[in-house]
């Protein structure tokens, strides 16, 4: 685990791991996220959408996960418990059954703040279009600014017509045409959150 002045080797427990365990582990860090077991911070986020985004708006707002050793890992396939931990989840039924396994890893001495973040959203697609970035998502649909249709169908269609990840990376650029100001508090909040984390004050 990596700390301000040192790496710290720990091990695993005289209980071990199980052949799931290892299998999930061999397949997450060994084969699909090598640089996870580098970083100071995992923050887990639940898809491909999100990881772009993520990324790209913190890049935006001045905060180089990559140099400062944080880690945005995709959790929902993952069953990993990490070490220094903050987890982004969508508002709906499965983001809810995620927050509350985030809230049973939680340590007596641990606050929620410090490791749970939920958009008051169904998803990062609704809350960016509640939050800004409408005129993307019609632009994405090929619809007017001012149709008569709600966000739902208005974000199903800009998804048919491109993809998510294609819907985040068009968010990313305009949040960077308007400037830092742009990023959701919600997500300022976090970005914040997880740099406090991985410097190690959360101790």
């Amino acid at each position: 685990m990596r700390e301000p002045d040192r790496v710290a080797a720990w091990h695993i427990g005289p209980e071990g791991l199980s052949a799931e365990e290892a299998r999930r582990i061999g397949f997450h860090i060994r084969v699909n996220r090598p640089s996870a077991l580098f970083a100071r911070c995992w923050l887990l986020v639940e898809g491909e959408t999100e990881v772009w985004i993520i990324n790209e708006l913190a890049r935006l707002r001045g905060y180089h996960f990559a140099a400062e050793g944080v880690k945005v890992i995709e959790f929902a396939q993952s069953g990993l418990k990490p070490l220094a931990w903050h987890v982004l989840t969508d508002g709906d039924e499965a983001g809810k059954k995620y927050a509350a396994t985030a809230r049973s890893q939680l340590q007596p001495h641990e606050q929620e703040s410090d490791h749970l973040t939920q958009f008051p959203a169904p998803d990062i697609e609704h809350f960016l279009y509640k939050h800004g970035f409408s005129d993307v998502y019609h632009q994405m649909a090929h619809l007017p600014l001012n149709v008569p249709m709600n966000a739902r169908r208005i974000i199903t269609k800009a998804i048919h017509h491109s993809s998510k990840p294609e819907l985040a990376i068009a968010v990313a650029m305009a949040a960077a045409e308007r400037g830092p100001q742009a990023i959701p508090p919600l997500l300022d909040q976090l970005f914040g959150r997880v740099m406090w984390l991985a410097r190690g004050r959360a101790d």
